[in-house]
């Protein structure tokens, strides 16, 4: 979150710069008195005491403490700005008076009530400003969202094919497999629970972290059963809370990526480690494959709208990790849900 001149405080930067000419520009006033160039100065000083008193604000006690809920801290730190503000700017005034008027000196403190009223009145629009512009940000966001949603239904869309003629086309092939051959008719099953899962309960904005773990020991199953003894594959699956909601499918394209670069053929062993751990509201991924290729250090289209989709889902609550490095391509993605 920035707070910079810009079109949504544009105004108001504007708005008090009128307002502190208009107010020293009366037959008191320090134009009036002295001169437009020489009132530069503590007009400069002024201002450089509101912008202090603002953005200490907006960049540091409102993200660091108000939006942390430390309010006792958030009010602390107001205090001490508006009195060191007042302090100062009244100190200022003091000084510049006496050089205009030097017969006739005011004390300190006769500055400091409309001086905090300013104060208190500044920290007011400053924080409105801020959460205005938050508010604007996140608006766009979720529009960026729903945009990026709508054209992968639309995609999805395009290229899909009938699910009921393709489910009817399974049953078929499943009821025309033997009994006694029981991998086949495994296989089938679980490919069509991965396709359902795609086509009924992935369509939606969030998910059961349980039905994604469920996909993902699908998936992996069935590369199982069509891989050979060549390939070591293994998954790790521990989630406390399978009720809790995330965004689906997000860890497939990761582990589609792993077994498609997981075969090499310098000796070494090939393989492919997947695990998925849920602890309270923290998710960890890890996904590690050997690979050959140079195509498996870079990941292609798949990996990069999981991250487009991270950032737009998961802003600020997620660190994904990428590295290839002696032979083995490793994701670790966390998710603060």
């Amino acid at each position: 979150m920035r707070f910079i001149i810009n079109k949504n405080n544009l105004f108001f930067w504007l708005f008090w710069l009128l307002y502190v000419v208009y107010g020293i520009m009366d037959s008191r006033g320090w134009i009036m008195q002295r001169g437009f160039l020489w009132s530069l100065q503590p007009l400069l000083l002024f201002y450089g005491m509101i912008a202090l008193l603002l953005y200490t604000n907006v960049r540091f006690l409102i993200p660091v403490l108000l939006d942390n809920r430390r309010y006792a801290g958030y009010v602390a730190g107001l205090l001490a700005i508006v009195l060191a503000y007042t302090y100062l700017r009244s100190l200022n005034q003091q000084f510049w008076d006496a050089k205009v008027w030097p017969k006739d000196v005011m004390t300190i403190d006769s500055y400091f009530y409309w001086n905090s009223v300013n104060a208190v009145w500044f920290l007011v629009i400053s924080t409105l400003l801020f959460y205005a512009q938050k508010w604007s940000e996140q608006r766009q966001l979720m529009k960026n969202i729903q945009i990026s949603q709508l054209e992968t239904e639309l995609k999805y869309l395009r290229a899909q094919v009938n699910p009921h003629f393709l489910f009817n086309g399974l049953n078929t092939i499943y009821g025309t497999i033997e009994m006694e051959n029981t991998r086949a008719r495994e296989m089938v099953v679980q490919f069509s629970d991965l396709l359902r899962y795609n086509l009924y309960e992935a369509d939606t904005d969030f998910v059961e972290l349980g039905k994604e773990a469920a996909y993902l020991e699908n998936y992996i199953a069935l590369q199982r059963a069509r891989s050979d003894t060549s390939l070591a594959i293994s998954l790790d699956t521990r989630v406390e809370n399978p009720g809790l909601k995330i965004a689906p499918l997000l860890f497939v394209a990761f582990v589609e990526n792993a077994f498609k670069y997981s075969t090499r053929d310098d000796g070494r062993e090939n393989r492919v480690t997947v695990s998925l751990v849920q602890h309270g509201s923290e998710v960890v991924f890890r996904c590690v494959n050997s690979y050959e290729t140079p195509e498996a250090r870079t990941g292609g289209i798949g990996l990069a709208n999981v991250k487009r989709r991270l950032e737009l889902l998961y802003p600020k609550r997620h660190t994904l990790t990428i590295t290839a490095e002696n032979g083995l391509f490793t994701v670790i993605l966390n998710l603060n849900l």
